[in-house]
């Protein structure tokens, strides 16, 4: 019995079924560059994985001239280089991509933000909106904590597909790479092209027909390389919609609810990110120098233990030197600040979720927004015209 998939079209009247012919692309005239890659540019989907594109047909290494067809980011953060053959791939696509993937091995979110944004011909600030969204996330701590690869092609090498098997079985991640089949079909009955893509490495889906002892009762446990971006995403999705996210999106939108619309920030976390007992929800303005987190509030909750009160506190973060401009601000006497560098913390003591804490919370922060962000504009004001005067 042959294991190669076949597509039939079915009549549901008649009754009848009639076997599509497969082809290659090369007979139907089409090419990796035009149209395959095109393709899956438009729909990485294609590829069976949640991937966002960073750029295509890239050639900015700096001591070689070789291009890459696609560079995409997963939902774990990792970088996927994507090979694309249209019906062989012949003996050495794997180490092409091998080579490929090694160059982006230190590469940074500021240079993947660029890429992200060239590509699409939009602002830095965009791009990187787009890959927070992609990746779950508050920040861009995850961003390229690995690399991958992902072959494509109607037909695969053996000189290929024995060393994909062999590098996941020496990798502890069993995907570091994948090979898409990619099997174009033409109906020539109302002469349409249908492509159908097929996992092969690693072989999708045999623990689904497996049977264990006690498998249902075994702890989550994720071992290899890339644990800590797993558990990270899975961090991220416990989080999404729980009491303490809820608790703090509150806050949030009770600290801003009557602040004037100057200073009232219009961006604000989806949830509360963090691990269990290290909680944040952030608050920024989309506009310099505020975008992308260069300067946000922050509500934060921590605790030792799980069975531990919350450690409740505000913060004010800046990535970059606000000179000194922090000392204006005024808190109640009796009120401990820690200040480090251009940050500013105001511990709030341990409670559990209560209401009165929230209006502790609420009411601090309200007082950040208030003093804080006028003194960052005005600073900002006066580097533009310190920059327009040199100019």
């Amino acid at each position: 019995m042959s294991g190669e998939p076949q597509l039939f079209r079915v009549n549901p009247e008649s009754q009848q079924s009639d076997r599509i012919e497969e082809v290659d692309f090369a007979r139907l005239g089409l090419r990796e560059r035009r149209d395959i890659q095109e393709w899956v540019a438009a729909n990485p989907g294609i590829l069976g994985d949640d991937l966002l594109i960073i750029t295509k047909e890239f050639s900015g290494f700096d001591r070689t001239n070789e291009r890459l067809d696609l560079l995409a980011v997963d939902s774990l953060g990792k970088l996927v280089v994507i090979e694309l053959k249209r019906d062989d791939t012949g003996a050495d696509t794997h180490w092409q991509a091998i080579k490929y993937a090694s160059y982006f091995q230190h590469a940074t979110a500021d240079s993947i933000i660029r890429m992200a944004a060239e590509h699409r011909g939009e602002s830095e600030d965009d791009a990187a909106t787009k890959l927070l969204q992609h990746l779950g996330a508050d920040d861009l701590s995850a961003l390229n904590n690995d690399q991958r690869i992902i072959l494509a092609s109607h037909r695969f090498a053996r000189e290929v597909t024995s060393a994909a098997v062999w590098l996941n079985e020496k990798i502890p991640t069993d995907d570091f790479i994948t090979c898409i089949k990619l099997t174009p079909y033409r109906d020539a009955q109302n002469d349409s092209l249908f492509v159908q893509a097929s996992t092969i490495i690693p072989v999708p889906g045999v623990d689904d027909y497996l049977v264990g002892i006690g498998s249902s009762q075994q702890p989550e446990r994720i071992v290899g390389r890339n644990s800590f971006a797993a558990n990270l995403k899975k961090a991220y999705d416990r989080n999404r919609d729980d009491e303490v996210t809820h608790f703090l999106r509150r806050i949030g939108q009770a600290a801003i609810a009557g602040l004037p619309d100057g200073i009232r920030p219009d961006r604000t976390s989806k949830w509360g990110a963090g691990w269990p007992n290290d909680r944040y929800y952030h608050l920024w303005y989309s506009r310099q120098p505020w975008s992308n987190h260069g300067c946000s509030y922050q509500l934060n909750l921590i605790r030792q233990e799980s069975t531990d009160p919350w450690d409740a506190r505000v913060r004010f973060i800046s990535r970059q030197d606000i000179k000194g401009g922090l000392d204006g601000i005024t808190l109640h006497p009796d009120q401990t600040t820690w200040q480090n560098g251009n940050s500013i913390t105001v511990p709030l003591g341990s409670d559990s979720l209560s209401e009165e804490l929230a209006e502790k919370m609420a009411e601090m922060l309200r007082n950040f927004i208030e003093q804080i962000t006028p003194i960052i504009d005005d600073l900002e004001n006066e580097v533009g015209e310190e920059e327009s005067a040199e100019s």
